[in-house]
């Protein structure tokens, strides 16, 4: 369980789960809560965290995040959350417990966050068409979101569930965006749990040429399944 790809950090997936939230105290005390995340390994960089469901993406993400508002950042920060909503009767019965998960910005610290009511496309559908159209109105949505974006004034971005995106959206498209961001700490799913089809396939291509984007931009961070 770890990893894989991170030169100098020491966090591994199994540990992204026990956060503790605290951002009423001090900067000092609240810098001390998260010794194993330092923003600085994060800023003036692109950052994508990849992984299976339940590995600890957005609990990592959200990490960060907390490190980033204990330096007073928030006013810098834009997130747009594309995570869809899944009804916990309906992770259960597709055997994903817990599966997703929305990134919401901590009280009082001036963080812009941009999201939306999206569906989960491959566990709400019956068929590939459904899941399609599904994953096309995220798109719309999503798109909407970034256009109302002003990255210059925002040059912290956190995005969560790329993903979602890319079922029916670009890379191209999508780093048209992130280039306008000095820092960006993205993730998104990155395995096999979630079963395949034309939909998976086209989702794992364009994350694919993310990863490419990512590895030359800044780097990229591979969450590995934790051990039962």
């Amino acid at each position: 369980m770890g990893i894989k790809d991170i030169p100098n950090l020491s966090l591994r997936s199994g540990d992204a789960s026990s956060v503790t939230r605290d951002l009423s105290r001090p900067e000092e005390a609240c810098v001390r809560k998260m010794p194993d995340i330092h923003p600085e390994d994060y800023l003036s960089r692109k950052t994508l965290i990849l992984g299976d469901v339940n590995t600890g993406k957005t609990t990592l993400t959200k990490k960060v995040l907390e490190a980033l508002c204990c330096r007073d950042l928030g006013g810098r920060i834009a997130i747009v959350d594309m995570a869809p909503e899944v009804p916990e009767k309906l992770a259960k019965e597709k055997g994903l417990p817990g599966v997703g998960g929305k990134l919401m910005p901590p009280e009082k610290h001036n963080i812009l966050y941009l999201g939306g009511h999206f569906e989960p496309p491959r566990l709400s559908s019956k068929t590939e068409e459904e899941a399609m159209e599904k994953a096309q109105q995220n798109r719309r949505i999503i798109e909407g979101l970034f256009r109302k974006l002003n990255l210059q004034l925002r040059d912290i971005l956190l995005v969560n569930d790329v993903s979602i995106y890319l079922q029916a959206g670009t890379t191209d498209n999508l780093t048209r965006w992130l280039d306008q961001a000095a820092t960006v700490i993205a993730n998104g799913y990155w395995g096999e749990r979630l079963g395949g089809g034309t939909l998976t396939e086209r989702e794992r291509t364009e994350t694919a040429k993310l990863k490419t984007y990512f590895e030359q931009k800044g780097r990229v961070l591979i969450l590995e399944p934790r051990q039962l």
